[in-house]
């Protein structure tokens, strides 16, 4: 199993998981040539994607979607929340692709041996979602746009073998930046995002149990930057003794073209 952010960040969000027998998306962002250049990049043809899953209806996981999957019809997954507000992006219809409405919890199938769970976020759109991905005895996850960790989330991401989770703001950035209040807000709120150190606090847990290779993702254009995140992240984690490179792995998916994946 292979995990490749294609590109990640507050203005566009696509990562591709292969295996020997599929190819899928988690979100198509940007939009459909900025999208199919990434796949092509990283050596797949956008023709050989089995299967799109949908976190929620937010601009930057969707707009890329309408113009790919009429070019290149697949099978889109999504709660039925999410399917409800994203019909506002289609322009036109998708005869081709079937809409696969899923439920948080329950597991489906994509190819044989390989299987997707979502569990559901805390975020400002109603039906969202993150999935994670298991073939054999391999399985990652893509954990953004998470105002809070749930219980059930920790639950659901425990001993996953790599991740991609988000480090959407660093507080200080955020709090003396120049967004107005009521934005700043609804970004540290419980439907908002996950700053540096709430991500640093939930990479402990994940290393803690057995999760070994870390990407941070869906970092903030203007609050937030590649090497503040890695820092406070890693920092935290020295305070517990733990090493890069021996007791885990991390890199910062990049907002704008393709990131070397992890390959387990």
């Amino acid at each position: 199993m292979e995990l490749v952010p294609l590109f990640s960040g507050s203005s566009g969000n696509s990562t591709l998981i292969r295996t020997d027998n599929a190819n899928i998306l988690i979100d198509a962002g940007r939009n459909c040539k900025w999208l199919t250049d990434a796949l092509c990049r990283v050596g797949t043809d956008p023709s050989d994607i089995d299967a799109i899953f949908v976190t929620h209806s937010h601009n930057d996981h969707v707009s890329a979607l309408d113009v790919f999957i009429r070019k290149y019809p697949t099978r889109l997954y999504a709660t039925y929340d999410t399917f409800r507000a994203i019909q506002r992006y289609f322009k036109k219809p998708h005869e081709l692709t079937p809409d696969i409405v899923i439920k948080p919890r329950e597991e489906t199938e994509v190819v044989p041996g390989l299987k997707v769970t979502a569990v559901s976020t805390p975020h400002d759109a109603a039906g969202s979602v993150c999935y994670k991905v298991k073939s054999d005895r391999k399985q990652c996850m893509v954990m953004t746009d998470v105002g809070y960790i749930t219980d059930e989330i920790m639950g659901f991401a425990r001993g996953v073998d790599a991740i991609l989770v988000e480090s959407n703001y660093d507080r200080r950035m955020l709090v003396y930046g120049d967004y107005p209040e009521d934005l700043k807000v609804r970004i540290a709120g419980d439907g908002g995002h996950m700053s540096n150190d709430d991500c640093a606090r939930m990479v402990k847990y994940l290393i803690d149990n057995g999760t070994r290779k870390i990407i941070l993702g869906h970092l903030s254009e203007n609050n937030n930057t590649p090497d503040k995140a890695q820092k406070t992240v890693c920092d935290y984690l020295k305070s517990f003794e733990l090493k890069s490179g021996s007791d885990y792995e991390l890199r910062v998916a990049n907002r704008y073209e393709p990131t070397k994946g992890y390959i387990f």
